[in-house]
């Protein structure tokens, strides 16, 4: 599926030790487990040796199937290697509880703090992304109102794991789909929270909207996903490859853009039009 497109550059990330760190905490509970059998207090237990060999069984054999769903749906290595070392994390966690609960807890700090000092490596491989500041999102995309050229934005922070998990994907498009009438652009809406703010880009809070992919033409906004309802909600949607593909008719830009120049360039591309485009889409 994605993963099968994936670049090969910028793949030293997954040597960062976000990764590096969580291979060896879940690796670890061999040794605790060995431990535990030796020298464990069964009154602090849940569970009997022999009956963590069954739980042990059942848990890697839930992994192995979530780990093969999520490698047929994912869109991005990033995305699947973070779905699979939190599953295994959070099986540590619940047999170790089963062992002993005290050890547990000391897993529990351990992962909460291996999680705020080593977060996940966002992707820095190849792209055609031009990276905008407030001033040159001004002069490049708002200050722009001829409408031959367009651009697809990405509103992003490199904090949040949804858009971590879509940043080699985006880079994929960037190369696949820019033309001379079609650029790419993103956003740190972390670094830049007035100008996320300007289009109705939440940041913080409860639940941010991120990442949110706006398409401009002639310095306005002509479609968006997330889509904003009229009443200022956000759908929930967790955004794939194909959506942004079908949502900014991507293939039908690149199509049209290869076919030879008759006439006089025509009106803009909008979004609306398009399955999943258009920031106006009133709730049904």
């Amino acid at each position: 599926m994605g993963l099968s497109r994936q670049s090969l550059a910028g793949d030293g990330r997954f040597l960062a030790p976000y990764y590096s760190a969580s291979v060896l905490l879940i690796a670890s509970y061999a040794l605790t487990r060995n431990w535990w059998r030796q020298h464990g207090d069964l009154k602090y237990a849940h569970s009997t040796p022999e009956e963590m060999q069954q739980k042990e069984m059942y848990a890697l054999s839930l992994m192995a199937f979530a780990a093969c769903v999520k490698l047929w749906r994912a869109d991005s290595m990033d995305a699947w290697l973070s779905d699979v070392l939190t599953y295994g994390k959070s099986a540590v966690l619940l047999l170790v509880w089963f062992m002993d609960y005290r050890l547990c807890i000391y897993y529990a700090l351990l992962a909460a703090v291996l999680y705020l000092l080593f977060p996940q490596p966002i992707f820095k491989g190849p792209a055609a992304i031009e990276e905008f500041t407030p001033a040159s999102f001004k002069a490049l995309v708002e200050g722009a109102p001829e409408a031959d050229t367009t651009w697809l934005v990405e509103f992003y922070a490199p904090w949040s794991p949804p858009c971590i998990h879509l940043e080699p994907v985006f880079a994929e498009l960037s190369l696949k789909y820019t033309t001379a009438r079609l650029r790419f652009g993103k956003v740190d809406a972390a670094r830049w929270p007035q100008l996320a703010a300007a289009h109705k880009v939440q940041v913080y809070g409860a639940l941010p909207h991120l990442p949110t992919f706006i398409e401009f033409n002639g310095g306005k906004e002509v479609g968006r996903i997330p889509h904003q309802f009229e009443d200022g909600t956000i759908s929930s949607i967790k955004i794939r490859r194909q959506d942004i593909i079908t949502a900014f008719g991507l293939e039908e830009a690149l199509q049209e853009a290869a076919k030879p120049a008759a006439g006089p360039p025509g009106g803009s591309r909008a979004a609306g039009s398009r399955a999943g485009g258009g920031s106006s889409k009133k709730r049904r």
